[in-house]
């Protein structure tokens, strides 16, 4: 008996023993399970501690607690931000966890990734749990222009970051952040990226910053348009900075894809963050990204067209592009017409949704009408060349162009004129009643009839000669700039006051039909300021200054010859910022963010 009773007992004590662990290991499953239930896809543990009797794992949005006794062990690696949970059951948990630095998440940084941009970098980071990067590129020591900082949109566990805003030949310094998905800051980790020197022949001379008022400028970088030293060489586009210093660039010269494009009046940057531009040498449509890799890249000659000057964006997305049309003649029916035709074009497609002929809306017939020395001049109208359409935007349901031989224009969808901005000289009859009436800046109209066919100036009116890239104003009025090529339809170079460039703001009613001139910039600075061709404005949301660009020839401050970039506050005529590129021309210039904004 008393042997059956000590086997009785045994039994029940393996029993206990055999319940006992099995509770153990459905409570130390349970707690697992537990954990993996609340833990989120975006949720960092940030301690672990002991409150009577209880593990306490506090992460950032919410806690979770269960039995000491469950634990055997915690062992917290924050280097590599995790922490590993040991169960009594022997069985291990790890638990992404918040870390001290992000250098162990950093994968790889690499310099001038696609081989055209050396002032970019890629740095490929891998998070633990879902988050954000906020990137800092650190100005130079003693510099004006802000540091560089952007928060990427992306809150994958790997991402790709784009590191643009570089300096030249120098060893920079990028600040990286991660932020969970509010923004707020968990961590971050410098590292120093060293770029080369630029050795581009197509580069400026010099750059000088000649005027700075910082507290009174537009934010951001000037990206300058350079077609390179001739129409037909590589174009290369690059960003200057409010120091003078270039922190963007692409080098197609590097790149077999790209070698010889010519980008005509330069990149835009599109609602989707990448730049697009048409390519006048190759007559392709080219998009990239801000790296400089392709995305899209269109030829032009297979759907009948050849790029030329302009390109905007639509806010359907859609492009607007001045092109010229192969199969179009003049009316002898043997040479190419040139610089006359707009199309519509879907960017993801690359799909003609429309095209506008300029023949069938303006007067081609409106040539000639200069003397002989603007005829022979190397920028002159030809029969062929008779418009020169060299911008395109859209505004409201309607459009905005210019053509450098007959002014600014107004059109419809269905490519109906709704008006003209033109001296009214040499329109046959059937296109009088489109042109608009000048006033005097007091509101009064001018009578002058000389002044009104543009054979003569007018000291508080000007007509468009040779314009460039209108844009609507929020007010409704348009600022354009006027290169003052062929004044009063003549071109005399040693007439020192009739040779000027500008700026200028129109006021049109469209009721009355009339136009008038409401401010101007750059007729006080005379001859030294003119530029005969390309060239461009810019309204600048933000300050409500004007950026006026004349792109080549001008007389820089130490006698020689290039362009500038002039912002001014037009309350006051202050030129806030000036910018001297010797020995260069540029298509367009752009004040701008370097990353895209919203994006």
């Amino acid at each position: 008996m008393k042997r059956k009773g000590y086997y009785l007992c045994s039994l029940l004590v393996m029993i206990f023993v055999f319940l006992s662990c099995r509770d153990e290991e459905q409570d130390c499953t349970q707690a697992m399970q537990d954990i993996q239930n609340q833990l989120k896809e975006n949720d960092l543990l940030k301690s672990v501690s002991q409150e009577r009797e209880q593990c306490v794992l506090l992460f950032e949005s919410n806690k979770i607690i269960f039995p000491q006794e469950l634990i055997q062990s915690v062992d917290v690696d924050a280097e590599n931000w995790k922490t590993t949970l040991t169960f009594a059951n022997g069985s291990t948990y790890v638990i992404p966890t918040l870390g001290t630095s992000i250098d162990n998440l950093i994968l790889s940084s690499t310099v001038n990734p696609s081989g055209c941009n050396p002032l970019s970098a890629s740095v490929v980071v891998k998070l633990p749990v879902l988050g954000r990067i906020k990137l800092i590129v650190h100005s130079k020591p003693g510099k004006h222009t802000p540091d560089v900082e952007y928060t990427f949109k992306d809150v994958g566990l790997k991402q790709n970051i784009p590191v643009l805003g570089l300096y030249p030949n120098y060893n920079n310094q990028i600040t990286l952040i991660y932020t969970d998905l509010q923004g707020n800051e968990r961590a971050r980790s410098n590292l120093k990226l060293q770029t080369k020197t630029l050795e581009s022949r197509r580069l400026p001379k010099e750059i000088r910053v000649v005027k700075a008022q910082y507290d009174r400028m537009e934010p951001g970088m000037n990206l300058v348009n350079s077609p390179g030293q001739d129409e037909t060489d590589t174009s290369i586009p690059y960003m200057i900075d409010a120091d003078g210093e270039i922190r963007w660039i692409l080098d197609w010269e590097k790149s077999d894809e790209h070698r010889y494009i010519g980008i005509g009046c330069g990149l835009i940057r599109m609602q989707n963050g990448h730049y697009m531009t048409g390519d006048g040498n190759h007559h392709r449509m080219v998009e990239v990204d801000m790296m400089g890799n392709t995305i899209h890249n269109w030829d032009m000659l297979e759907r009948g067209y050849t790029m030329h000057h302009a390109i905007s964006q639509d806010k359907q997305g859609n492009i607007l592009a001045t092109v010229s049309k192969t199969s179009a003649k003049i009316a002898n029916g043997k040479d190419v017409r040139i610089n006359d035709f707009i199309i519509m074009m879907d960017p993801e497609k690359g799909e003609i949704l429309q095209e506008w002929d300029l023949v069938h809306m303006l007067d081609s017939a409106r040539y000639g009408m200069t003397d002989y020395d603007l005829t022979s001049d190397p920028f002159a109208q030809s029969a062929s060349n008779w418009a020169h359409n060299n911008g395109i935007v859209e505004w409201g349901d309607d459009y905005l162009a210019t053509a450098r031989y007959q002014g600014i224009f107004k059109f419809n969808k269905a490519g109906g004129i709704e008006w003209i901005i033109s001296p009214h000289g040499y329109w046959r009859d059937k296109y009088l009643k489109l042109l608009l009436n000048p006033l005097h800046a007091d509101g009064t109209p001018i009578t002058d009839p000389e002044v009104i066919a543009g054979t003569k100036n007018c000291d508080d009116f000007e007509w468009p000669w040779g314009c460039h890239t209108a844009v609507p104003l929020p007010n409704g009025h348009i600022l354009y700039f006027n290169n003052g090529y062929g004044r009063n339809f003549k071109l005399d170079f040693t007439d020192r006051k009739n040779i000027y460039t500008c700026g200028i703001e129109y006021e049109v009613d469209e009721v009355n039909r009339t136009v008038r001139q409401v401010w101007q910039y750059g007729k006080e600075r005379g001859a030294a300021y003119f530029t005969p061709a390309r060239s461009g404005v810019q309204y600048l949301e933000q300050t409500g200054n004007r950026l006026i660009c004349p792109g080549m020839s001008n007389v820089l401050s130490n006698g020689n010859r290039g362009a500038r970039v002039t912002e001014v506050d037009p309350e006051t005529q202050d030129v806030v910022f000036e910018l001297e590129l010797e020995d260069a021309i540029y298509q367009r210039v752009y004040r701008m963010s370097l990353y895209p904004e919203n994006q």
